[in-house]
């Protein structure tokens, strides 16, 4: 895994991430903002492989290939817990958030931190928000809480004020067309698709699934 955590774009996110990984200055909960698509889960993935990887190949660098790092990535490792709606747009129940809560107290099965991520948390209703809050302000020390929403505003202000908020923002037109056209995409094809996608990496294969299947259409 390179510097950046192979991640596209986000370079000054990663960089601050990895300074708490080495420096032991991890916080208790983080939330990552911004519109869907920009890779606010796989951020958070790989900080949780960067907090647990027992083989890092430089100091906050994960190596994504042990067997904390594999675990993680496929979502199914023993000390990580994903919450989210059964479906996008749909409702995060405070049973949800609950059962999350009772993982946490346990202390790491195999890893040094237990990490929990709370995706689009911003479909969270009121009870599952105020229980999340009860989770935040008790939370053991090996625990770490991700959250990701579209933005702070849809959150409670109790909840923001206590996580580290990293507001992640879309790349630029050019930065997404070069990494579309280091995957083999043509250049126009490249160009159409970065501006179709407003410079969100999570987009790329929505707009290039659209555009093949519409080309197949024609040349049917």
């Amino acid at each position: 895994m390179n510097s950046n955590w192979d991640l596209i774009g986000h370079e000054w996110a990663v960089d601050m991430l990895k300074k708490h990984v080495i420096h032991g200055t991890t916080r208790h909960a983080y939330l990552f903002c911004g519109p869907p698509g920009l890779g606010r889960r796989t951020l958070a993935l790989r900080f949780a492989q960067a907090l647990n990887c027992t083989t890092p190949t430089d100091a906050g660098i994960p190596c994504g290939t042990c067997r904390d790092c594999k675990g993680i990535a496929a979502m199914q490792h023993a000390d990580l817990t994903v919450i989210q709606a059964e479906s996008e747009g749909g409702t995060l129940k405070v049973d949800q958030i609950r059962d999350s809560r009772k993982s946490l107290t346990l202390k790491p099965y195999m890893s040094k931190f237990r990490v929990a991520i709370f995706l689009r948390f911003q479909e969270a209703n009121d009870n599952a928000a105020n229980a999340l809050l009860k989770t935040l302000e008790e939370a053991p020390s090996y625990a770490v809480l991700i959250l990701t929403a579209d933005n702070p505003e849809q959150l409670l202000p109790t909840i923001v004020s206590r996580c580290e908020v990293l507001r992640l923002r879309p790349l630029s037109i050019e930065q997404t067309r070069t990494d579309l056209e280091n995957r083999g995409v043509d250049k126009e094809r490249a160009r159409l698709i970065a501006h179709i996608s407003g410079g969100r990496p999570g987009m790329h294969g929505v707009w290039w699934k659209m555009m093949t299947c519409s080309i197949n259409a024609k040349n049917a």
